[in-house]
């Protein structure tokens, strides 16, 4: 069964991120410009990232750490993925939050905002 293409927009930049395929009965697939599977990342693991981070973040980036470790607390539960896009900046999504993208977006490309 096919699934539905499409490019990962960055919300920061505008940049294509990644490539997503969805496919009902497969789930998410996502690929990076280099053509390296991005694989979910577990809940656990980007927590105690994002507690370090909040810990060592300056004043101006405290309030971004802050929010990144409130969304991953929220979300716990999901597949979660950290994509990375060329200019360096950083989208934390649930699956659930990039499937419904994916499937509500007219074309090719998928803004992440």
């Amino acid at each position: 069964m096919t699934g539905v293409s499409k490019q990962l927009i960055c919300p920061g930049c505008g940049q294509v991120m990644a490539a997503a395929v969805f496919r009902v009965f497969g789930g998410l697939r996502i690929t990076m410009p280099d053509r390296v599977l991005l694989p979910p990342v577990t809940g656990h693991l980007l927590l105690t990232i994002a507690e370090q981070r909040l810990k060592s973040a300056s004043a101006e980036d405290s309030l971004e750490a802050k929010q990144r470790l409130d969304f991953i607390v929220r979300n716990a539960g999901d597949r979660l993925y950290d994509i990375k896009c060329p200019a360096g900046h950083y989208t934390l999504k649930t699956s659930p939050e990039i499937t419904r993208a994916i499937r509500r977006a007219a074309g090719d490309q998928v803004s992440l905002a």
